[in-house]
């Protein structure tokens, strides 16, 4: 079975580039594809919020990088980091229900499953927290629910990757932690982290769905 590594990415389309930018992503299909390929990368989604977009990937190999073809750097901005500007910001696992192993099938050739990308705002000042309470959760290992779960975090913005039907890997891991304290009021406490929307925040929902724009998958079975 080959190497998995997952990321997350994050962009943001330059004001009256949003529609342009969704035409092109179909017109250079092949490219893009072909691209994908060349990367070593298996599974690509592309989601969209308003002017942003977020990349969930799983590749050969880690990826400090990513970029697509040359043509749509004029509809993207900047953002700028250590090795200088790029239009694609890496972002960082906040948490994971489960990790691709070696001796195991991450993906198999079965049914195909509904890819779920959300979006949510952390207030500032719960950063800390939520990455605390969550790391916890993740390292214990008592609640898992969706092995494909992730979330990724770029400053205080969260979006947060999940397949459906559920897949839920049970298999013990070396943990970092050898408590079992992660609160039981999860919801209640999640919801005193997130900033509101503008409408308000449910904290039974505060996630917001977003718009699978793009997709692609290579033979399932090699996965």
């Amino acid at each position: 079975m080959a190497n998995i590594v997952r990321h997350q990415f994050k962009a943001k389309i330059k004001e009256g580039s949003v529609e342009r930018f969704a035409e092109s992503l179909q017109d250079k299909k092949a490219e893009i594809h072909n691209q994908l390929a060349v990367m070593g990368v298996h599974f690509f989604k592309v989601f969209q919020f308003s002017d942003l977009l977020f990349i969930y990937l799983e590749s050969e190999t880690t990826l400090a990088k990513f970029d697509l073809p040359s043509s749509f750097g004029g509809m993207l901005m900047d953002w700028p980091g250590e090795s200088g500007n790029r239009k694609f910001v890496l972002m960082l696992d906040i948490f994971h229900d489960a990790i691709p192993r070696s001796e195991s099938v991450w993906r198999d050739s079965g049914s195909p499953r509904e890819s779920l990308g959300s979006i949510v705002y952390l207030r500032p000042e719960k950063y800390c927290s939520y990455a605390f309470y969550h790391f916890q959760l993740q390292e214990e290992g008592i609640r898992k629910f969706n092995k494909h779960y992730v979330i990724g975090a770029h400053e205080n913005c969260l979006f947060s990757y999940q397949e459906l039907p559920a897949v839920i890997d049970s298999t013990n891991h070396d943990r970092v932690l050898d408590t079992n304290v992660s609160p039981g009021n999860w919801t209640q406490l999640m919801g005193e982290h997130f900033r509101p929307w503008p409408e308000g925040l449910d904290i039974e929902k505060p996630w917001k769905s977003m718009e699978e724009i793009f997709s692609f998958s290579s033979n399932s079975g090699a996965l």
